[in-house]
């Protein structure tokens, strides 16, 4: 179990809005038909581009919270997720939500910016933990439009 601490570290507090990851997404037909299925959607526009068309889109929507999947690049050394020394060892997803802006299509390709909005201390039945918020903006790469913002909460204990 960590120490306990009494306040936020120096380098905590200047992990506040600083950029924790990019990353590329890859929005493909095939992602979306895999997702609207797994997620029990049976409207026939994510699965057929033409319904999709005939119904006034420009080709396959993806599904609400479908943002594609990271491209991996075994190159890059991997995703930048702690540009602190987090002294909890424990780690649980506190959730995360999804605000849509734009409609995304299979065939899009969408960088994706996290950044830390906050850090508290917060005491729990376990003892002490750290609750950080994240938010990651998604933006297009062919015309530079923001298509979606996700919200998410991290807890370490």
């Amino acid at each position: 179990m960590a120490e306990e601490l009494d306040d936020l570290t120096d380098e905590m507090k200047a992990a506040v809005g600083a950029e924790t990851s990019r990353a590329i997404y890859e929005v493909t037909t095939q992602g979306i038909r895999t997702f609207a299925r797994s997620v029990g959607y049976t409207d026939t526009k994510y699965y057929d581009e033409q319904t999709a068309r005939n119904a006034g889109y420009d080709g396959l929507p993806s599904p609400p919270g479908f943002l594609g999947m990271p491209i991996f690049d075994p190159n890059s050394g991997g995703r930048r997720s702690e540009i602190f020394t987090n002294p909890f060892t424990r780690r649980l997803n506190g959730g995360t939500e999804v605000e849509p802006i734009e409609q995304v299509y299979g065939g899009d390709v969408l960088e994706a910016v996290t950044r830390i909005t906050s850090l508290e201390l917060a005491n729990g039945r376990l003892g002490q933990m750290l609750i950080q918020s994240n938010e990651t903006i998604y933006t297009r790469k062919s015309d530079n439009t923001v298509v979606a913002k996700t919200r998410g909460t991290g807890i370490s204990y």
